[in-house]
């Protein structure tokens, strides 16, 4: 765990936006912006967020998602009664079952959340 700790806060010192490893991941809720297959609505899919800055997250869902597809989210912060919606995230990358995803449209509240979350998390791993 110590050395975990130890790696994460050098990776984040090259880091814009910090990024907290989360020791017990929660679950999100998934939804394509567009449905890709025609007359499909999009669905709402579950995954579990493992890694969370305020510009993005990795998550592992078994939701169909390639790079460059656009999804909106709604993390269930622990310790939080609302959880933060972000608006659209852009797919950056995928390997097998999980995803990098960058946050693109969010609003105040939902980024003020996420600061909130990243800021405790952070002073928790020091």
């Amino acid at each position: 765990m110590e050395q975990t700790t130890h790696r994460s806060s050098v990776l984040n010192r090259f880091r814009e936006h910090p990024r907290v490893r989360i020791s017990a991941p929660f679950v999100c809720a998934l939804s394509h912006c567009q449905s890709h297959r025609w007359l499909r609505r999009p669905g709402i899919d579950l995954g579990v967020v493992y890694d969370l800055s305020v510009r993005g997250v990795r998550v592992s869902t078994q939701a169909e998602m390639r790079p460059g597809d656009e999804v909106s989210i709604s993390l269930h912060l622990p310790k939080q009664i609302k959880p933060a919606d972000i608006t659209i995230a852009t797919v950056k990358w995928a390997k097998d079952h999980f995803f990098g995803l960058a946050f693109t449209e969010l609003s105040p509240a939902a980024r003020n959340r996420l600061e909130k979350y990243v800021a405790v998390m952070s002073m928790a791993a020091v």
